[in-house]
């Protein structure tokens, strides 16, 4: 799919999108605008920020940026032809092993995952610690409805005894296929379905010459055993230059201590995701972040981008 249809996955939705003449920006979270996709390097203009930041309204922008930062995230990412067995951490091998026994791994269609799925999103936000309204019923039917009706969203899942044990919502952007969401059973964690369905969407989809990179997210403080199961399963961290552009009257804030309150509510607050969030961010953050000028557009060293 183009970048159009996949801003348009997040605008049927609901949420927020704008398009700039470098991008389009969705509202990722309340007042906080990433750009997509995500994996793609940006040099935006001040014209551009200043659209979003005053236009959304948004209280920060977040992007990859062109040239050295200050900041960067890691992002998740496999681009290995030969993904194997062998390309595992040796403490996945036996647990992917034993979840191919165990399991049928196969795509299957949207209006059996938004019957079937949600039961498993609330399942999987208590074993993280997360608010099980992360992502309501309704919510879950609006986005299965219109995951499948844009071509290059699909669907995989691992079956148990014919039971859906877990499944990954996969979404390809030009040549990268982005892991979008997945969530999995807790009864049939011991049968190591997503260990089956990690390794075989990955290798299915690497043997595919329209696709040159998988994406399996941002790295999070928030998870970091997440991420953990991740590079296990072969995937590596690349670095991207980051950037954070705050809306000048939350920059004024920050100076004047708004970040010791934010602080102070993530303590007191720890069960608040989005307070706990902003304190992670801020907190990795380090730099007082302004409009700094645009510079040349590069795609910063990554696997092919079209």
């Amino acid at each position: 799919m183009t970048e159009g249809h996949f801003a348009e996955f997040f605008l049927r939705q609901g949420q927020k999108v704008i398009e700039t003449r470098t991008c389009f920006w969705y509202s990722h979270r309340p007042f906080l605008y990433m750009s997509l996709p995500y994996y793609r390097a940006l040099s935006p203009s001040q014209g551009e920020l200043a659209r979003v930041i005053f236009g959304g309204p948004a209280a920060a922008l977040r992007f990859p940026a062109v040239g050295q930062t200050q900041r960067h995230i890691g992002i998740l990412v496999c681009s290995d032809r030969n993904y194997d067995l062998a390309s595992l951490h040796p403490k996945s091998r036996a647990s992917t092993r034993q979840g191919l026994t165990n399991c049928k791994v196969e795509r299957f269609d949207f209006s059996y995952l938004a019957r079937h799925g949600h039961q498993l999103n609330e399942e999987t936000f208590r074993r993280q610690g997360r608010d099980v309204q992360t992502i309501t019923e309704a919510q879950w039917q609006r986005l299965c409805q219109v995951a499948g009706q844009i071509t290059g969203f699909e669907v995989w899942g691992a079956f148990v005894g014919g039971n859906l044990a877990a499944f990954s919502i996969l979404a390809q952007v030009g040549n990268w296929v982005l892991f979008q969401h997945g969530s999995s059973a807790t009864a049939y964690l011991k049968e190591n379905p997503n260990n089956a369905l990690t390794f075989a969407v990955t290798k299915s989809k690497l043997a595919d010459p329209g696709v040159s990179c998988l994406c399996y997210g941002a790295e999070s403080p928030v998870t970091p055993q997440l991420d953990a199961y991740k590079l296990r399963m072969g995937y590596r961290r690349h670095a991207l230059p980051e950037r954070f552009v705050y809306n000048p009257l939350l920059q004024a804030g920050l100076v004047l201590g708004g970040r010791k309150v934010i602080y102070w509510m993530a303590r007191k607050y720890p069960q608040k995701e989005m307070i706990r969030r902003a304190a992670l961010l801020l907190q990795q953050d380090g730099t007082q972040a302004g409009m700094a000028p645009a510079e040349d557009s590069a795609q910063a060293g990554l696997p092919g981008v079209t």
